[in-house]
């Protein structure tokens, strides 16, 4: 059941095309959203941390973890092999943001 489980949610991140934000959360279904909700609120936390709140196997959770860190939800801040730790982006989106035009006040009044 875990594995079917685990390809499920798997498969719902990576459907997804853009970068996933901690809006985005509310959207998914459990145990992901349980387990994105905690970590969030930890700010920094390591694989063990992410792997207890997920009903998978740790390399299982690795992998979501990795997909995360693709959609920038997730952080990778220690790059280590046996515990690597992680640091939740607070508004995930990596888009460059524009600058209006000088003349935006003269186009509004």
């Amino acid at each position: 059941m875990s594995s079917a489980l685990f390809d499920t949610v798997f498969k719902e991140l990576e459907a997804r095309n853009d970068d996933i934000r901690p809006s985005d959360i509310l959207l998914f279904s459990e145990p992901l959203r349980t387990a994105l909700n905690t970590v969030i609120h930890l700010s920094r936390f390591n694989l063990t941390e992410f792997a207890a709140n997920l009903p998978f196997t740790r390399e299982e959770a690795r992998e979501l973890a990795s997909l995360l860190v693709k959609r920038n939800l997730f952080e990778l801040f220690v790059a280590d092999q046996q515990e690597p730790v992680y640091m939740a982006r607070l508004s995930a989106m990596t888009r460059p943001a524009t600058r209006p035009p000088s003349d935006l006040w003269k186009k509004i009044d």
